[in-house]
């Protein structure tokens, strides 16, 4: 007949076989089970910067003064010459049989042309003006005493004269340079003229538009900087 003492061995050593069982179960799931990758440590994404108005580059230019004037658009009431003219040339014989390379506003002698500008909001400090321009004599490459006095005049504020090339049917440039402050916002005056007391009188040529092949049209244009 089995003592008790027999029974509790018995039963320590399967309660001690369970054990190593599971623990064998538990060994082989942990082996047998896809394993899962670290967690990487969370990054905090830094705040975004807005760029200030002068880094994004064509902002900064938007309000920059950029205007083209086409020759032909003078105010045909405003201007005048002396004998003859305003007129505006743009025939096509001028290039077959002359030679021109491009249209032309003109007036002989003395007058002035008379351009009516509306700019919108603009931010520059000093400001170009610049036009292709010739005498208005038809005497190409004529002598010294052909060549033009011409004064712009905008918003009523005169600029030094300069002595512009004889009339050879095509012109060169010329520039003036001014304070922003002679212009506005909204509607403004620019003069082109060879007054009667000129130390030279001869008229005065804008060239615009191209009439020949591969010629560029011409403007009269205001650039700030």
């Amino acid at each position: 007949m089995e003592g008790p003492w027999t029974r509790a061995g018995a039963l320590a050593g399967l309660g001690a076989l369970l054990v190593g069982v599971l623990a064998l179960v538990v060994a082989f799931l942990a082996w047998t089970l896809p394993r899962q990758p670290a967690a990487s440590p969370q990054t905090t994404a830094s705040p975004q910067t807005t760029a200030s108005p002068r880094s994004a580059g064509s902002q900064a230019d938007d309000k920059r003064l950029d205007e083209k004037i086409r020759p032909s658009s003078y105010d045909v009431t405003a201007s005048k010459w002396q004998p003859d003219g305003p007129a505006y040339d743009s025939r096509g014989e001028l290039h077959s049989e002359h030679g021109l390379t491009h249209a032309h506003a003109y007036g002989n002698r003395v007058g002035r042309f008379v351009y009516e500008v509306t700019l919108d909001e603009f931010d520059s400090e000093q400001v170009e003006l610049r036009a292709r321009l010739s005498a208005d004599t038809w005497m190409y490459r004529g002598a010294e005493d052909q060549k033009t006095d011409v004064t712009v005049i905008v918003n009523g504020e005169r600029l030094p004269s300069q002595r512009v090339m004889q009339d050879d049917g095509r012109g060169t440039h010329y520039t003036w340079r001014f304070d922003a402050a002679a212009l506005r916002p909204g509607a403004n005056t620019i003069e082109f003229v060879v007054e009667e007391d000129a130390a030279f009188a001869n008229g005065l040529a804008i060239y615009g538009a191209a009439i020949a092949p591969g010629a560029v049209e011409e403007y009269i244009t205001l650039r700030g900087d």
